[in-house]
């Protein structure tokens, strides 16, 4: 049903989904059709003389394509058919007769509703009067007889069917009413719109008095409804999804699930529509709303006086529990909030009860995927309605409008829902429509290579430098003496080059692909080459494989197909097949140095771990009760707890990163390597520090003590000159100052300005000349470099250095001058020649990190110093920065840069890889947990099996090593258990809770039912389980002489659930020598072949 409010037009198309549409409006209506294939409308008949029309509603009887019910403003109703007006009958023109459908009491009628189910009902909304109801409902089956004469032709006998079920019961409406007339409601109230339920005949929805959401269950005379406190002027009903139902007020729309009405699915309004580029209207009304028939959850919206049709996609959506999911994250840190794929809600081990995904979803809860609108029309829209697809599966929707002035126009909508799926393998399909594309992450060429086969480098050639270096720093000798090479500086030269989060195909939608042409080569030099993979073959359409610009119309495909090949998922798995892992720490540095894909900080962060690990660690990380391995800059100034006496008593060894590997030479640290051709970390020496370390040790607690043990260690010629400044922590300071890799020595200093000199990085040379007050070789080294622009700049610092002629116009020139700079080194040296003051060179962020950490190190005061790391690591933490580990270290606060970290870049390799070092090692963390085991799901995603084994071994060896020092309890389990052995009769493990069992106690009986355990079927003995807590422990100590032999081992068969001694089974079945003896079970009347499963 369409209202039609005095002249204002209305179109309503045909409920047949036929090609035609009528248009009404005054005293008119007029049936059109429209040819597709023509791009035309043709006009078919009118009606010109019906006066004071309200409303009007298109019957769907399928005896009847013309048949309509007219409602007046006097509250009659008339059926007529409008086709009668083109066939002639005895040389006599006329408008065909009509039926009516009176009304005792005269008001205007509001809104009528054939039933889709059973056209012979009609439901008319009236005015309110006293008296008399404003809700009747007809059978208007009776008026066929009048109406059939105005047709040629009778309809067929196919066309009269037998009325669904169930049928509207005729209430009592009195003596005198009209036998047509099935029930009366709403006595007091105004019906506004009414709507039959599809595929109902007895469910009606309507809205009374602009109040009241209501549905009637007309299956009884008394009808039972539901009431629901809501403003409904028009009501909508899904085709595809018959539950739900949209309504409007005023500029509200709700979407209703009839199974649970007094709570709405989802509300909204045009506000909620910023996505599709119109600005919200103040005092928007919704006039006219409709459900697409082929589009699922479609809804087209039209305001009142508004020139386009809004389109909103309504989606199914199951609720989730966000709480776990965001628990680790501070939303105040975010504009958005984003959820990261490695922290959502998991069922993993070790998590509580609460945890996890919400026990009750509700199925019918819906969301706004998307909204999209039509063109401008120019003029205002009076109506439209949803042209019906004959495709299933088109590409477009259809809606034909109408003005005020009784313009018609069709306009055609793009807006096929495009479905994407990802796979585990990296391929990304996109759908729309009846069409297809696969694009390919990477090129299958067959079985992925093998850790062993990837060239691991551990040779210091071309080694990975951090700080400044210098002649006779610990890091240079057979090094880079410029520390950090020209690419780390050049990354952290302007930050803003940097992207905040690497794109994914997930965000294709809102890629400019046009803008982004696809790049024609790679660097040969870069392990990371990606080959354009062949594009899977589909019969309706499959992406391009030949490079190609916007300018043929394949520069769209290619730009895309670079998306999926540079994906993070895509750098992972490369990295994993070039050999990124735990115990390949020199070769992951050198790995992400030339990782194009890569923000900056991932290779600096394996420097850095490289070079605190062999100040940390060797020959030992724990000195007088503290454990310094996998601390950063943090834990050094301000200082930890230390282990506690009984830990401290019963270690000899420690958990840490290789140190072997910080040699010139790694030939001793792989000469013993594991069959895979990889070091693992316990086959490196330096991984594991031996230690002296006792109880009684008299200096436990003196941490200044470590601190200068930990200096003690370095060459005295090596070691940082002390800060000038006043101090209470001189040696922390020294020792951080080491962990940063910078020396200001003048040994250190001068071959460092040679160096950076020679590279052409004259402004960082005066830079560091200038903060150590060697301002005269400062303005030579600017002189000497061929870039004028240099030159300039030496004549406006020999402005400002001390004993210059300074004054408030140069200050405040130098000041404008420092905001236009780009250098960031030049701003560097300018803003504390005019400052005065290292707070404000140190808010230099293009400044690199350590450089930084230097300069707060060596020029600010104590308690600036500890305001400033807290500031930093904040900063830092909230934008993901991985370099934050360098002074937080692998803590717990570490952990929270590493979330934050794969937040804002996904790459939950490295978080997983360097995790596995602390945790569970060293403390627990839940996310540490997650990223490891979506790292394990990642490669064997990509069916790299052997390198996610690698991995584990190697998490593994990190795990015993901590059992055997006792970090971790000997009854620790590095896997969760995949066999167990159960009590035939009491269902419970047969392995004992206790961890106090010896191996001379093994069990006989069920530790929960005491029953005997079963016998061995070959000689008769009751089987013995050792507890695998005392296997264990036994195993651990070096002097037991206890082993893993196959006399404790039992075989029991899967089918027929019979078993032994290990030993004794493979006797039976085949022999001594091998030679088979039997071929069947040895238990009596047993005919299983178990020999044929071992």
């Amino acid at each position: 049903m369409v209202p039609a409010a005095q002249a204002e037009k209305q179109i309503l198309w045909d409920p047949r989904s036929q090609n035609k549409f009528v248009v009404g409006g005054g005293s008119q209506i007029s049936l059109y059709e429209w040819a597709p294939e023509q791009s035309g409308i043709r006009h078919l008949s009118s009606r010109g003389d019906l006066s004071f029309v309200k409303c009007f509603a298109w019957s769907p009887d399928p005896a009847f394509d013309d048949l309509f019910a007219v409602g007046l403003v006097t509250g009659r109703v008339e059926l007529i058919r409008l086709e009668a007006t083109r066939l002639a009958r005895n040389n006599v023109l006329s408008s065909g007769p009509v039926a009516a459908l009176p009304v005792r009491n005269s008001r205007s009628c509001n809104t009528l509703a054939f039933c889709q189910a059973d056209p012979n009902y009609l439901a008319v909304g009236l005015d309110k009067v006293r008296g008399d109801p404003s809700l009747v409902i007809w059978d208007v089956q009776s008026c066929v007889s009048t109406l059939l004469p105005s047709k040629v032709g009778l309809p067929s006998n196919d066309a009269v069917v037998a009325r669904p079920q169930p049928r509207i019961a005729k209430a009592d409406v009195g003596p005198r009413a009209d036998s047509r007339m099935l029930q009366q409601h709403a006595p007091t109230e105004v019906v506004s719109a009414l709507s039959f339920l599809p595929q109902s005949t007895c469910l009606l929805l309507a809205g009374m008095s602009f109040r009241w959401f209501r549905l009637f269950d007309l299956r009884s005379p008394t009808s039972v409804t539901t009431n629901v406190a809501s403003k409904v002027s028009g009501i909508a009903t899904n085709v595809i999804d018959p539950h739900q139902v949209a309504c409007c007020g005023d500029g509200t729309v709700t979407i209703w699930d009839i199974r649970k009405l007094p709570q709405p699915l989802l509300t909204f309004t045009d506000k909620d529509a910023v996505a599709d580029g119109e600005r919200p209207r103040s005092g928007s009304v919704v006039h006219h709303i409709e459900f697409s028939s082929t589009r699922r959850g479609m809804l087209a919206v039209m305001e009142k006086d508004s020139t386009y049709v809004r389109f909103w996609d309504i989606r199914s959506a199951n609720a989730a529990d966000t709480s776990e999911g965001e628990r680790f994250r501070d939303s105040s840190q975010s504009r958005a909030s984003r959820r990261s794929w490695a922290n959502l809600p998991w069922t993993a081990s070790g998590s509580g009860p609460g945890i996890g995904i919400s026990e009750f979803q509700d199925p019918s809860s819906v969301v706004l995927a998307d909204t999209r609108k039509t063109k401008s029309f120019g003029r205002p829209l009076a109506s439209f309605a949803l042209v019906p697809d004959a495709h299933p599966f088109s590409v477009t929707s259809q809606i034909m409008v109408v003005n005020k002035e009784g313009d018609l126009e069709l306009h055609v909508l793009h807006d096929a829902p495009k479905q994407s799926a990802w796979s585990s393998r990296g391929d990304l399909v996109i759908g729309a429509g009846l069409s297809c594309r696969i694009f390919p992450g990477f090129q299958d060429e067959g079985n992925p290579s093998h850790p062993w086969d990837a060239s691991i480098d551990q040779t210091s050639d071309d080694p990975i430098p951090f700080g400044n270096g210098g002649a006779n720093s610990s890091l240079v000798s057979k090094r880079d003496a410029n520390g950090l090479s020209t690419l780390l500086t050049a990354r952290f030269a302007d930050r803003r080059q940097y992207k905040s989060r690497l794109y994914s195909p997930a965000s294709f939608r809102h890629f400019r692909l046009e803008a982004s042409p696809a790049r024609d080569e790679r660097s040969a030099e870069l392990p990371f080459q990606h080959h354009d993979g062949e594009r899977i073959e589909l019969q309706v359409q499959h992406a391009p494989t030949e490079k190609s610009t916007p300018r043929n119309g394949k520069g769209t495909s290619r730009a895309l197909q670079q998306v999926v090949e540079d994906d993070i998922s895509m750098v992972m798995r490369t990295r994993a097949i070039c050999g990124y892992g735990i115990s390949n720490v020199v070769h992951n540095a050198k790995l992400t140095r030339t990782d194009p894909f890569g923000r900056g900080g991932i290779s600096e962060i394996w420097a850095w771990t490289l070079h605190s690990q062999g100040l940390l660690c060797f020959p030992t990380p724990r000195i007088h009760g503290y454990d310094f391995s996998n601390q950063g800059l943090q834990g050094i100034w301000h200082g930890f707890p230390p282990l506690p006496r009984a830990t401290v008593a019963r270690t000899k060894s420690t958990i840490s990163l290789p140190v072997d590997l910080l040699s010139t030479s790694f030939e001793a640290a792989t000469a013993d390597t594991n069959s895979s051709g990889t070091p693992s970390p316990t086959d490196i020496p330096g991984l594991l520090g031996t230690s002296s370390q006792s109880a009684e040790d008299v200096l436990y607690g003196d941490f200044d003590g470590a601190v200068g043990l930990l200096l003690s260690r370095q060459n005295p010629a090596r070691l940082p000159p002390s800060p000038s400044l006043r101090t209470k922590r001189m040696k922390q300071r020294q020792f951080a100052l080491q962990l940063c890799g910078w020396s200001l020595s003048d040994e250190d200093l001068s071959s460092a300005i040679k160096k950076w000199e020679r590279g052409g990085q004259c402004t960082r040379a005066a830079c560091w000349l200038v903060f150590t007050k060697q301002y005269t070789k400062a303005l030579e080294a600017l002189m000497r470099s061929e870039d004028e622009t240099h030159h300039l700049v030496a004549g406006t610092l020999a402005a400002l250095v001390p004993g210059g002629s300074k004054s408030s116009e140069m200050r405040e020139l130098s000041e404008r001058l420092i905001v236009r700079l780009l250098d960031p080194y030049v701003r560097a040296m300018l803003t504390q020649l005019t400052s005065k003051d290292w707070s404000d060179v140190l808010e230099e962020e293009a400044l690199p990190l350590h450089e930084r950490l230097a300069i707060a190190f060596q020029f600010l005061e104590d308690k600036a110093l500890s305001s400033y790391l807290h500031r930093t690591v904040e900063h830092l933490s909230s934008r993901g920065i991985i370099e934050g580990l360098i002074i937080t270290g692998l803590t717990p606060d570490g952990m929270d840069i590493l979330q934050n970290y794969v937040d804002h870049t996904g790459d939950v390799q490295t978080a997983a890889i360097l995790s596995s070092y602390v945790c569970p090692a060293r403390f627990r963390d839940l996310r540490a947990e997650r990223w490891q085991e979506a790292y394990r799901d990642l490669l064997d995603g990509f069916k790299l099996f052997h390198h996610r084994v690698n991995f584990d071994i190697g998490r593994g060896q990190i795990l015993q090593e901590a059992v055997r020092n006792g970090d971790l309890p000997s009854a620790f389990e590095w896997v969760p258990r995949h066999i167990l052995i159960r009590c035939n009769y009491c269902s419970k493990p047969t392995n004992p809770s206790n961890t106090t069992a010896t191996s001379n106690n093994r069990v006989t009986t069920c530790p929960g039912c005491d029953r005997a355990l079963p016998r061995c079927c070959v000689c008769l003995m009751t089987l013995k389980i050792v507890p695998d807590a005392s296997r264990d422990a036994d195993l651990l100590n070096s002097r037991s002489a206890s082993k893993d032999t196959i006399e404790d081992a039992i075989i029991i068969c899967q089918t027929c659930r019979h078993g032994g001694h290990a030993s004794h089974i493979l006797e039976w079945f085949f022999g001594e020598e091998g030679a088979g003896l039997h071929g069947i079970c040895p238990v009596a009347e047993c005919n299983c072949r178990c020999g044929d499963e071992l």
